[in-house]
């Protein structure tokens, strides 16, 4: 089978049609959660960033500060999958042939595994090596910031 006809029979599919052919609130309302997803993430990566270079909450530990900002990260990207994969079945051959969405798709890959692997574990060391918690800092800003890019070039070409 060729990635064509998945792509149809995902477009085609009973979750495909209650999407797409639905009033147009709901596709405003998955963009506007896709956002809302997104922006908690970002906003809470922005919160460890700033302690992890030493320029906010210098008076707390590292693990302290981080705790609940890791937790909205993952609900952040729980928010936004959910509602860019139900954006992305109502019109597959649509996103899937855009090399933009495949390079954010990529980007978002390799943000999540250096999220899972690298960046947590730097947030949650009392006190990580200062150039590793720079370097994680550095990829993070780009990857994340790469991703939504990204997206809103979707749109766009």
């Amino acid at each position: 089978m060729s990635t064509l006809e998945v792509l149809i029979q995902i477009q085609d599919s009973a979750l495909a049609h209650a999407v797409s052919k639905s009033d147009h609130l709901v596709g405003a309302g998955l963009q506007i959660f896709h956002v809302l997803g997104f922006v908690l993430l970002l906003a809470s990566l922005l919160l460890i960033n700033l302690r992890l270079l030493g320029l906010a909450f210098k008076g707390y530990a590292l693990p302290q500060v981080s705790r609940e900002p890791v937790r909205v990260i993952w609900w952040g990207l729980a928010v936004a999958v959910l509602s860019g994969t139900l954006m992305f079945v109502a019109s597959p051959t649509l996103y899937f042939y855009k090399p933009v969405f495949l390079f954010k798709i990529a980007l978002l890959l390799v943000a999540i595994v250096l999220q899972a692997a690298l960046y947590n574990r730097i947030a949650a060391q009392e006190s990580p090596s200062p150039l590793l918690a720079r370097l994680s800092v550095l990829l993070s800003i780009v990857l994340w910031f790469g991703v939504g890019l990204a997206g809103r070039a979707i749109g766009f070409v």
